[in-house]
């Protein structure tokens, strides 16, 4: 007995540390968890972090450096002097110093300066790239939440057409056992119910997947429960941006879009490396100062006042004359790096007005097949409705009213589809001309 209690309380104990949240959303809601929750947003951050140390880091470098050193010497075996035929040993046996200095470079061709530039506009650039992901992210995350809904509603929709289906087969069974249809017509309303059952198992499987799919974005755990408290319906996410002509959304995008900001800030970067490769031509100048005190004993015994005290300042100036021409082909290699990011710059903005072209279509094509797809479902509800009325009444038959359900499964199928291709089309348009953010902002 004392075994068994055990084993449930451990069974109870293992249920509820596997069991999950049931957690509900919003579509807003799913943006803000999103940026918050998303691993690759949070890997991202903090290559930002790490950047922005690099860039303390480089500014650092216009402070001087201050050194101490200690030093303790045995002189195991002291060198040996001749001096007019006569040898002596020099120095004593122990040595004792303790040395700071100081160092502050004057000029360094610009190196400093350069490097603080390139530190500054890499940090810059995975700024902007890192606003880009959070659009992307966001972006992700809402279409990964209404295509939960859609599938939810394609769920429902499938498991209305096999109950259709068995409610018309069922009817036709009626019918046949009085004598009032063939065998023919049940054999039809048979496979049509058949033909129902995999498409609301794939409907299902296709929920599942979404569901997964989500909680992967945001971030969640595996054993919890997502309840989304959204409708499938039409959305406004463009807003005044839905009136404007294609020019005026070409010229936002260029303006605002992440990627492009974060490569004119590579840009600047690169071009710091002309600078840099400018600098081997130049001489550099240091400033070094050191105190050192020192003390010269024959035992290990020794005290404060046995040191000496030095103190010098110094000026150093090095000047590279020749490194086999490397100097060079740095720098003609830093000119063909800044002629490259040009050129990548001009290519992505061309691209970015693609995208923006694109995107403009696919939104126009969404809004005019939504409008048809929704009058085709209105017809084909009412088709459903009258062939069913008259097949009852013995006006029509059993082939007229399956065609009718397939026809109005198939349009509402295709008007949700195109309810979510109309949404996730403006979600698209906005990231597209770099204002995806607006939902959150």
């Amino acid at each position: 007995m004392k075994k068994i209690t055990v084993f449930l309380i451990g069974l109870i104990l293992v249920s509820a540390a596997t069991a999950g949240d049931v957690i509900t959303l919003t579509w807003d809601q799913v943006i803000g968890i999103g940026l918050k929750q998303n691993l690759d947003l949070r890997i991202m951050r903090q290559d930002y972090r790490n950047q922005s140390l690099n860039q303390w880091k480089a500014a650092m470098d216009f402070l001087p450096t201050v050194n101490y050193s200690f030093r303790a010497v045995n002189n195991i075996e002291l060198p040996v002097m001749v001096f007019m035929g006569r040898s002596f040993r020099v120095g004593t046996k122990y040595n004792f110093s303790h040395v700071f200095q100081a160092q502050l470079p004057i000029f360094l061709g610009g190196l400093r300066f350069a490097n603080y530039s390139i530190q500054k506009n890499s940090k810059r650039s995975l700024k902007a790239l890192l606003k880009g992901k959070e659009s992307d992210i966001a972006l992700k995350s809402v279409e990964a939440y209404f295509q939960v809904i859609l599938s939810n509603d394609l769920v429902r929709v499938n498991q209305r057409a096999v109950d259709a289906a068995r409610a018309n087969f069922e009817q036709v069974q009626k019918f046949y056992n009085t004598g009032a249809a063939s065998r023919l017509d049940l054999l039809r309303a048979k496979t049509r119910l058949s033909q129902s059952l995999p498409a609301l198992t794939s409907a299902e499987n296709n929920r599942k997947m979404a569901v997964e799919n989500l909680k992967y974005l945001l971030n969640f755990n595996v054993q919890d429960s997502i309840v989304v408290l959204d409708s499938l319906k039409r959305m406004d996410f463009l807003k005044d941006f839905a009136t404007l002509p294609l020019e005026k959304l070409q010229e936002i995008a260029l303006k605002n879009r992440s990627d492009l900001k974060s490569l004119a800030f590579r840009k600047k970067a690169v071009g710091a490396q002309k600078i840099i490769a400018g600098s081997h031509f130049l001489p550099q100048i240091v400033l070094s100062a050191d105190v050192q005190h020192q003390a010269y004993l024959d035992n290990s015994k020794v005290q404060w006042n046995d040191y000496t005290r030095a103190k010098s300042a110094s000026i150093g100036v090095q000047f590279p004359l020749f490194e086999g021409g490397k100097r060079i082909i740095e720098m003609q290699q830093a000119f063909i790096q800044n002629k490259k990011i040009t050129l990548q710059l001009a290519q992505m903005k061309r691209a970015v007005l693609l995208n923006v072209k694109n995107s403009f279509n696919s939104f126009k094509e969404a809004r005019q097949n939504l409008q048809s797809l929704k009058q085709a479902f209105k017809q084909a509800k009412e088709t459903l409705r009258l062939a069913n009325l008259t097949y009852k009444e013995g006006l029509s038959t059993q082939v007229d009213v399956l065609n009718a359900q397939a026809a109005f499964t198939a349009s509402e199928l295709q008007y949700r589809q195109g309810i979510f291709k109309y949404n996730v089309a403006q979600l698209e348009l906005l990231k597209a001309i770099g204002k995806l953010e607006t939902l959150w902002q």
